[in-house]
Formats: C-alpha cells, structure tokens, sequence
C-alpha cells in the first residue's frame, strides 16, 4: 500500500462473546456490584479485651513507668484520629523491647535524627506467628538493634528511641495490624499485661497516665 493510499474498510465480524454481553444489556442480564459495609470508626473497633489475657507486653524495660502521651483514636489532626495505637513519651535513646515474639519483617533507621517532619521517621515491623505485625516508630538513626529476618522474643531490645519525626515530644509510637504488609484502618485494640495502672471503660490506656511496666 502506497504511502498516501488509504485502507480499505474492513466488514466487522461479531464474536459470540460480543453477542453474549450485547443480549445481557438488552436485557438486563447484568452483574450487579455489591456495596462494601464501610469501615468501623476507630471507636467501633477499640474493643480491648482482659489485659491479664493480653499477648502483648509493654515495649519498654520492666521497672520502667513511662506516660502514655497519646491514646487511640485521638482527637483529629492529633495523628491518632483513626488509629488504635499509642505513643509512650520516654527519655530520648530509651531502648526500645520487642512487645511480642516474632520475626522482624522490615527495618528502616536511615532517616536522620535532626528531621522533624511527620513523615520521616525510623520504624521496625515485626511479625507474629497469627499473621499480626506490631509497628514501632520514631527511631534513632542506625540504633536498630535487629535485622528483617531476625526471629526475636518479647521483650527483646530492638532499637533506641529518637525524637526525629515529633516535634513536640520524644515518643515511641506503637501499633498493631491485622496483617502484614499493613494496611490503613486495618488496625487492631491492644493492651498489656504487665502494666500497671488505670484503664478505661473499653480496657485501653488513658492519655496523660503512667503505666509501671511489671515482671512477666
């Protein structure tokens, strides 16, 4: 064919399946999309149960009494508005223990301790034997103490607290997902059972209170 010649149309040939889908919007034969029930607010799954059963211990030393400087489900623009999770203010290099035995999955401690941005800070993921991942962040740069691949008991150190990523205070911020890799709002409710001190009516941590980290 020449360079300006032009194509000759060709006779569309109708395929059965084109027929098929062409039948069933004529006639209504259509699969319908069933809505998805919305996620629970923060509150709704903030369902603590006895912390005596807990799997999870403090993620800081026995004999250690830090405050919790933020519950979950925070009041919005607070970082815990839709988070089952806590931050622990604890002096800055406090080691950093293992909540609950598992292996670790990622560790990331590059960021460097003079970055005050939310979104850079130094985490480790570790993954328990249910498919659970607990999530320790706001660490101090190359003061992981583990490795991915690592298997490591409650309790275990794993890191040193830094203050990168918090302007305000130095806290360890600890959480716990349903699965691993993570997802948002797939969170779930802990508590621990060697803290010492108040609970709330749903059997969480309270803001501003101090928690005494007991034998276990």
């Amino acid at each position: 064919m020449g360079f300006m010649e032009k194509a000759r149309p060709k006779a569309f040939a109708w395929s059965l399946p084109a027929v098929i889908v062409l039948l069933a919007m004529a006639f209504g034969c259509h699969k319908t999309v069933e809505p998805q029930d919305p996620m629970p607010s923060c509150l709704e799954r903030a369902v603590f149960g006895d912390p005596s059963q807990s799997l999870y211990v403090l993620p800081y030393p026995i004999g250690k009494s830090y405050m919790v400087y933020q519950t979950y489900c925070g009041p919005q623009n607070h970082g815990h508005d839709n988070q089952l999770a806590y931050d622990f203010e604890m002096p800055l290099g406090s080691p950093v223990l293992a909540a609950r035995a598992g292996t670790v999955v990622r560790v990331f401690d590059t960021h460097l301790d003079s970055d005050k941005y939310d979104s850079q800070f130094n985490f480790i993921f570790i993954l328990h034997d249910d498919g659970t991942a607990a999530f320790y962040a706001h660490l101090r740069q190359h003061c992981a103490v583990v490795r991915e691949g690592d298997a490591v008991q409650a309790g275990q150190h794993i890191a040193d607290l830094g203050h990168l990523g918090n302007p305000v205070a130095d806290l360890l911020h600890f959480g716990v997902y349903r699965t691993w890799p993570n997802r948002g709002g797939d969170d779930l409710p802990v508590n621990f059972r060697n803290a010492q001190g108040p609970l709330d009516s749903r059997g969480g941590l309270i803001q501003k209170m101090f928690y005494l980290a007991l034998p276990y």
